[in-house]
């Protein structure tokens, strides 16, 4: 422990002293913007990191799960190859931190989380994470935090073509076709991935012996579309559409000796946007349907099942100035959710609705931004709290801001909390949390050369009603909101861009404190109380070194993640572990067509770790890619 406290030390002090360095830095790279006008326009003061283009660019073909793991201070939470990957935020639970796409809620309404493993970086030129609590402005699960995936349009732009190969020696086979193109008044941008991955690495098992994963193949496709068209000045509209398919081997635990679990998924997703962009005002109107499959088998346990939902959605957004300085904007929201699930013994259907205020003030003197969010759903069969939250950001100097932001969150139950039989409860209560946090930010030094900042953050958050699954008197498992939450911590994150003698690159570093613990529990659980909540790590570590000079470029990423408890009175744990990935390339151009050949060696250490209790990590792997360009 001593070890692991004298490392992240050690790591804070470097991730200053290169901050402050005033030789050897680089240009500054250009942030994504959130295209939900209301996220936009009214988050003033939300601490949000946005993965820039570069990263992206060296790190695409990879899931969403490693990028976030690799190179964000957050921790996901992975059942091994071909298992489903979570977000955890801010020490809550995978169910308490939202997904986005276009500004739609990718949640899956069963289960109240999205599976990252399944979703490529190829896919998105727009990945952002807004860790902070925005029930507010967002509705629903966002009480730890957020990820928010779109792609930016480009109008007037030449026909672009991308195509990436990858081969791994963990097994993995990969390939991928992105298009763009525009017009003056209509835009396009397309992308078709598919991945086979075997997954037949080797790991230690509990006998000391070196065995292959077994029934561990995955197979997967994805294609995104969208299109944006230009009606007038002031008129556009914009269509988007995402197809997943999934087949995935379920490989066993190190406690079974074999598996034959099969699993089969698929999404269909689509959204109609129009939009009106004004002097005085703006008005958006959207339209979204999601449908989305699951067969589940295995035969040893002689169970197939499966489950069909469908949303549809619509919601409208209107905002207007009043005058220099304030925003109004206000919206309403509503979908039905169909669930044609086994274990529900009937078609459910759950309507949901919201209404929502909010008020931005900005000085562009001053430059203090503020903004108020009232908002109020209804959900079928629950009393949803009242949510306002208020943020601002407030410069102190020139090279000095600071931040705060209060609000209120909830979730609301899941459909298998409320329908499942056995054991279903319908008459749960959201989960709700008051969120506090404070930032300051500081431009260490900005010149020709270097460009360095950091940003020091202390949150705060009480969740009530957390709900979980316990025992009842019948024996059987029911869920029940019987947990009180406590989260509260630390974050420190610096970036410094440099450029020298020909070189560029940046240095990237971030460290998250997470104490989360429970306050209250179910009567027959008092020895849970001040414990950490199970697989929420109370230290993670990230630092990511780029440096590229003409066609070259290499990348250095390490990760440290703390101790996991795996029992909620906390007596046993996953111990800590360190990740470090390495990544290099060049370019090469003939007759306008760019070659970019890359090498990586994953887990360089090799080392043996496990992100979910008996689900081992492959080791240390190499992979090779080609991207063609043009």
């Amino acid at each position: 422990m001593i070890r692991r406290v004298v490392s992240v030390l050690f790591c804070i002090s470097f991730a200053l002293k290169v901050s402050a360095q005033e030789q050897d830095s680089v240009r500054s790279i250009t942030g994504v913007e959130i295209t939900a006008d209301r996220i936009s326009s009214f988050s003033a003061g939300l601490k949000t990191e946005k993965i820039d283009s570069t990263l992206l660019s060296v790190l695409q073909g990879i899931s969403i799960a490693t990028l976030l793991s690799e190179q964000t201070p957050v921790f996901i939470r992975s059942a091994g190859p071909g298992g489903i990957a979570t977000l955890i935020m801010r020490g809550t639970s995978s169910s308490q931190s939202a997904i986005f796409w276009n500004g739609i809620n990718l949640g899956q309404l069963n289960l109240g989380m999205t599976d990252l493993s399944r979703i490529s970086t190829f896919d998105f030129s727009d990945i952002s994470l807004r860790s902070a609590g925005s029930g507010a402005l967002t509705g629903s699960g966002v009480i730890g935090g957020s990820l928010h995936l779109s792609n930016k349009m480009k109008f007037s732009s030449p026909v672009r073509l991308s195509v990436s190969l990858t081969g791994s020696t963990a097994g993995q086979t990969a390939g991928a076709l992105k298009i763009s193109a525009g017009s003056a008044r209509l835009a396009y941008t397309g992308s078709l991935s598919g991945d086979w991955n075997r997954n037949n690495f080797r790991y230690t098992a509990f006998s000391g012996d070196r065995e292959r994963l077994e029934h561990a193949l995955l197979k997967s496709t994805s294609t995104v579309h969208q299109a944006e068209y230009i009606l007038n000045s002031k008129q556009r509209l914009t269509a988007a559409f995402w197809y997943q398919a999934t087949d995935r081997q379920i490989p066993p635990s190190m406690t079974m000796a074999n598996s034959d679990q099969q699993q089969w998924d698929q999404a269909i997703r689509s959204s109609l946007q129009w939009s009106y962009t004004g002097e005085k005002q703006s008005f958006i109107a959207r339209s979204a349907f999601i449908d989305e499959k699951e067969h589940f088998q295995t035969k040893t346990a002689l169970v197939d099942a499966f489950y069909h939902l469908n949303t549809y959605q619509a919601d409208v957004e209107y905002k207007r100035y009043l005058g220099k300085y304030f925003a109004l904007g206000s919206g309403a929201t509503m979908h039905v959710i169909r669930a044609d699930v086994a274990s529900y013994q009937g078609i459910e259907y759950q309507p949901e609705a919201s209404i929502w205020l909010a008020l931005a003030f900005t000085a562009i003197k001053t430059g203090i931004k503020s903004a108020l969010n009232l908002r109020q759903d209804f959900s079928k069969g629950y009393q949803v709290p009242f949510c306002p939250s208020v943020s601002a950001v407030i410069p102190v100097s020139k090279h000095l801001a600071s931040s705060f932001s209060v609000s209120r969150n909830f979730r609301v139950p899941t459909m298998n909390d409320k329908y499942w039989i056995p054991g279903g409860n319908p008459n749960l209560k959201p989960e709700s949390s008051w969120n506090v946090e404070t930032r300051v930010d500081v431009k260490l030094h900005t010149g020709d050369i270097v460009n360095s900042k950091i940003s020091l953050s202390f949150y705060n958050l009480f969740i009530d009603n957390m709900i979980q699954w316990v025992p009842g008197n019948s024996v059987l498992w029911s869920p029940q909101n019987v947990q009180k939450v406590w989260s509260r911590g630390a974050e420190i994150s610096s970036h410094s861009d440099w450029k020298y003698a020909g070189f560029n690159g940046y240095f990237k570093f971030g460290y998250v404190y997470s104490p989360s613990t429970y306050k209250k529990a179910d009567t027959d659980q008092s020895d849970i109380i001040d414990k950490q909540l199970i697989y929420s790590p109370l230290h993670k570590v990230q630092e990511t070194f780029f440096i590229s000079k003409g066609t070259y470029y290499t990348l250095f990423s390490f990760s440290l993640n703390g101790r996991r408890f795996v029992q909620s009175d906390n007596s046993a744990w996953l111990p800590a572990y360190t990740l470090f990935n390495f990544y290099a390339g060049t370019t090469l151009k003939a007759n306008k067509i760019n070659f970019r050949i890359q090498a990586a060696i994953r887990n360089v250490l090799n080392a043996t770790y496990q992100s979910f209790l008996y689900y081992p990590e492959p080791g240390r792997s190499y992979s090779i890619s080609l991207i063609i360009s043009k």
